[in-house]
């Protein structure tokens, strides 16, 4: 076995075959520069062909060369299913291909603190700040993009008819591990987010650490998911109060009404409002401190755009004359042309799942919940109702999200696929919304027919009431037990569900059975790295706590202490997630972001339609109305009801008029670093290459 000295020799001359125990690896994960990582299989000699065997190790020897001649670094061990190869960068390759590519580094406070296109020019004045994770220039993030780019880019010196790396067929012909190719934790940076993030559950996240590490989109995501915990916690706190409050008029009630419900009601409708409008605040905020204001307008197109077959080349833009690159027709719905056509055929799948979602649920309420309910006796029949058509809605959702924690793609996924969108903003966008759109349905329905639809609206023809028309305490029971299920599934998907597919997959791999036999002290980082998960998609990440939001601001007055527990959760998943993010995920790949997208329109909608369900839940639902207005009768308390919703909807629009949205100190920094900046750069004589000319 090679001494740890032999590592030292260097990187670029090592050959696939040289290997250790894992401890200088280890040594080198932490002190040595960002990598990516490719995992070569060794051929089975006495399973397979001999011909098949020479076809491996001949594509392999060339796949090396080829990184080779991309002016990588290459280092590489062996064992004896796998060969692993860390790959990294010169910094002299890191500084070329980061001009070419135009990328921005953020200039030192004295030169204004702005971030500025890479160039020799400006770095020779030692303009460009240290990076917050402690490399001299380009953050690991920066040099795994510059290291990804490079990889799929052709060899310097080969001919134009060379094609970029095809690392999918390699995978497919048994050169290369399916997954074989992955970024590499940084462990200096990792362990210090690990003790200053994961595990540090009193302290506030370090966003910027996270940004520069994982990229501006998952930064995002935190900066989302702390700014919620954090304004959770008014009506977690207010709803706590109350059920302390109910707990002691219970005696006096019989039930869980009381004279504060109606003030919870309002609380709760005010709250959202509140929310969307100082969360738009903080994401401008961002976008200025980040510098995200252009993403969009520069965002790359995606490959899968320019590989659809139905996409055209080379077309004549009618309203500016100019030649696209790549086209596709929006279409008309009618008739159906273009996008619109593939966009009707996914609207009809939502349109058929919304059916069947409300008919289940009214079937469900009409032979199993309502038969089951007495005056005396709710608690069965509304705990199988909530079962049983929360089941549905989590079936639907896996049907149509997929599990991306099981390895499944949903069947919006492909829909959306199938409609071609661009970019990649422009193809999730679409899925958020499309999701939104049934999901409207197949999560809330069941409560919106049990508050305001039972005792009220005939199904079949015929009436199904609540006991003595009191459908406040079903209410309760149904919110509660569809909110302690959506929690236990959101953990069975985080931590139960990638364990399994790990499993699953690990039956099959013969490789993994062979290495199980040997004896090894420790593994290699890369090792150990290949084995984790890959991480959750962000649009993803996004989706538990939102459609949350949507339940505790709509039908959170229904048993308020379900708020607090929800945002007991939360802390502890928000510090979980991240846990697993740098301890069993693979490092993802770092991506930009300028806001939450189309998530913000639905926490809109969700806020404006609390006002409605909070108005009507105190007016026909709670008797909360009857404490201050005892001899109030139906149509007084429709009234009351219209009342209330105008004086809310008078608050929500106060609030989105005297919140700004725009930050006027974040804008004013933003501009004066930028001002600075060009000063600078004007007296060094340096001229920063236009964005459209990356």
């Amino acid at each position: 076995m090679p001494a740890i000295a032999e590592r030292q020799k260097a990187t670029r001359y090592r050959t696939e075959f040289d290997d250790d125990d894992g401890g200088a690896a280890l040594l080198a994960a932490a002190m040595g520069p960002p990598a990516m990582c490719c995992v070569f299989l060794v051929p089975d000699e006495d399973e397979m062909p001999s011909d098949e065997v020479e076809d491996i190790l001949k594509k392999r020897e060339e796949l090396i060369g080829a990184f080779r001649a991309l002016n990588l670094n290459v280092e590489a061990f062996s064992t004896p299913t796998k060969i692993y190869c860390k790959l990294s960068a010169p910094d002299t390759m890191l500084r070329f291909e980061a001009e070419t590519k135009g990328v921005r580094l953020r200039l030192k406070e004295d030169f204004g603190g702005a971030l500025c296109k890479f160039s020799q020019e400006v770095d020779e004045k030692d303009a460009f700040d240290k990076t917050l994770d402690g490399f001299a220039l380009f953050s690991s993030s920066q040099q795994l993009a510059l290291i990804k780019a490079v990889l799929y880019s052709n060899p310097a010196g080969n001919d134009k008819d060379v094609k970029a790396l095809d690392f999918l067929t390699l995978v497919e012909s048994g050169v290369i591990a399916s997954g074989g190719i992955f970024a590499l934790h940084h462990d200096r940076m990792r362990l210090k987010l690990l003790n200053e993030w994961a595990r540090a559950f009193t302290k506030p996240q370090p966003l910027e650490l996270i940004r520069t590490y994982f990229g501006e989109k998952i930064a995002l995501f935190y900066t989302w998911s702390g700014f919620y915990n954090t304004m959770l916690w008014i009506p977690g706190i207010v709803g706590l109060a109350l059920f302390i409050s109910q707990i002691f008029t219970y005696p006096l009630t019989n039930n869980l009404d009381n004279p504060f419900v109606p003030i919870f009601a309002c609380v709760s409708a005010m709250w959202a409002s509140v929310f969307c409008q100082l969360w738009k605040a903080l994401e401008n905020t961002r976008k200025y401190q980040w510098d995200t204001l252009r993403f969009e307008d520069l965002e790359e197109t995606r490959e899968a755009f320019k590989e659809n077959k139905e996409t055209t080349r080379e077309h004549v833009n009618e309203i500016t004359g100019e030649v696209d690159d790549y086209y596709y027709d929006e279409g008309e719905f009618f008739p159906p042309t273009g996008r619109a056509r593939k966009q009707l055929a996914t609207y009809l799948v939502i349109m058929v799942l919304n059916v069947v979602s409300v008919l289940s649920s009214i079937v469900i309420w009409k032979y199993v919940a309502f038969p089951m309910l007495e005056p005396d006796d709710i608690m069965l029949g509304s705990i199988l109702f909530a079962g049983l058509t929360t089941l549905i809605s989590l079936l639907i959702d896996a049907l149509m999200d997929g599990i991306a924690e099981l390895g499944t793609t949903g069947l919006m996924h492909t829909l959306v696929d199938a409609e071609n969108w661009m970019t990649d903003t422009e193809h999730e966008d679409a899925i958020i919304m499309k999701t939104f759109y049934f999901k409207i349905t197949t999560k809330y329905f069941a409560l919106f027919l049990v508050a305001f639809l039972v005792n009220y609206a005939p199904l079949f023809d015929e009436h199904y009431r609540c006991p003595d028309w009191q459908c406040m305490p079903v209410v309760q029971v149904v919110f509660v037990t569809s909110m302690m299920l959506e929690i236990l599934y959101s953990l069975m998907v985080s931590h139960l569900f990638p364990v399994l597919n790990k499993y699953i997959e690990s039956l099959g791999d013969n490789s993994a059975l062979k290495e199980a036999a040997g004896i090894k002290s420790h593994k290699t980082p890369m090792e150990e790295q290949e084995e984790w998960l890959e991480p959750t998609p962000v649009i993803d990440l996004y989706k538990d706590k939102v459609y949350q939001f949507g339940f505790v601001a709509m039908f959170g007055v229904a048993f308020p202490m379900v708020t607090f527990l929800c945002l007991i959760f939360n802390l502890v998943d928000m510090r979980s997630r991240a846990l697993t993010l740098l301890t069993k995920n693979k490092r993802p790949d770092p991506r930009m972001a300028a806001d939450i997208g189309p998530y913000q329109q639905v926490l809109e909608m969700f806020a404006t339609m609390s006002i409605i369900t909070n108005s009507t839940f105190c007016g026909i639902t709670s008797y909360g109305l009857y404490f201050y207005f005892p001899s109030m009768n139906l149509t007084q308390a429709l009234w009351a009801t219209v009342i209330l919703e105008h004086f809310l909807f008078i608050v929500r629009i106060l609030v989105v008029n005297m919140i700004p949205e725009e930050p006027a100190a974040a804008k004013l920094e933003y501009e004066t670093a930028v001002d600075r900046k060009l000063k600078y750069l004007k007296k060094w004589n340096v001229v920063e290459k236009p964005d459209e000319e990356d």
